[in-house]
């Protein structure tokens, strides 16, 4: 996909938020599925490597279980990265996500992959931030905001803000994070949480749509939406569930559900940060595996 930055302003601080909050700004880039065009395409957080002096940029995706550098980007910084040994495919990295340092993490090369950094106007993004990035940290994404905080430890000012959440359970498994959550008359506790899917409040399965919108699917009232899959064309359908989804203290009425014909392996689908982002910050923490929520004022 093509990405196309868009300016960010970042807020420095809420009023209803503590003060002291070691906060990292984060920037939405433009983009499109299809012929329909989206604001907010993709999140990026801020990178900084070691014996580098600018900062890069690499996707959030907690869908993604690894954290991922695109080989053409990155080769073209002539960083002296060392291959792991027994693990061809990754390279051991040192930087700082934000504020939150990390030390010799293996990264997966995505071969051939990425655009030049000379085709990118503003941002180079280089790779993608997975789940195990996340792993035994707290990751609080005041989305309004656009600002995120990752860290091992919660105390004063960020602690302070944590308490103030309402929390779920977060079970891990099968490289996915998955929430409880109903919608409408459906309860599941197979939808993870996608930061990876910007566009798309809810994805699901055909069958699981068809309960939750009433239709078929071929109605022309239908949005859809062409994509490109895997070298195939297919074309995604929604409409509005009917009744509330709920998360917690959230509460979606008719939020847009969509399927599409390749289908979710072993889930119910994915809830991507359109749920979240005009009003909520969200917590995902993976030391006492709880997903938060909390309402910005």
């Amino acid at each position: 996909m093509t990405i196309k930055s868009l300016t960010i302003f970042l807020a420095l601080a809420s009023a209803s938020y503590p003060q002291g909050i070691s906060w990292s700004s984060f920037e939405w880039s433009g983009g499109s599925i299809g012929d329909k065009a989206f604001d907010r395409a993709t999140l990026m957080v801020p990178v900084r490597l070691e014996h580098k002096p600018d900062v890069y940029w690499m996707q959030l995706d907690t869908g993604c279980n690894v954290t991922v550098v695109y080989q053409i980007p990155f080769d073209q910084l002539k960083y002296p990265a060392q291959r792991i040994e027994g693990r061809d495919d990754f390279i051991a990295l040192s930087g700082t996500i934000g504020n939150c340092p990390f030390d010799s993490f293996p990264v997966f090369v995505w071969e051939d992959f990425g655009d030049s950094l000379g085709a990118m106007k503003e941002r180079a993004l280089i790779g993608t931030v997975g789940q195990d990035m996340l792993a035994g940290k707290v990751l609080v994404l005041d989305y309004p905001n656009r600002r995120f905080c990752l860290t091992d430890s919660l105390d004063g000012a960020l602690e302070d803000l944590v308490s103030k959440a309402s929390f779920v359970d977060l079970q891990r498994r099968n490289d996915k994070l998955f929430v409880p959550v109903r919608i409408g008359d459906m309860y599941s506790e197979n939808f993870f949480l996608d930061t990876g899917a910007s566009m798309l409040p809810i994805t699901t399965t055909k069958e699981i749509w068809r309960r939750l919108t009433g239709l078929q699917g071929t109605e022309k009232s239908n949005i859809r939406i062409k994509v490109s899959s895997w070298g195939k064309e297919v074309t995604l359908v929604g409409a509005p569930v009917k009744g509330t989804l709920t998360i917690g203290t959230l509460q979606v009425p008719n939020a847009i559900a969509y399927f599409e014909s390749t289908g979710l392996v072993e889930t119910d689908g994915l809830l991507g940060n359109a749920l979240f982002y005009d009003e909520y910050t969200i917590i995902i923490d993976l030391r006492e595996n709880r997903f938060g929520l909390l309402r910005n004022q």
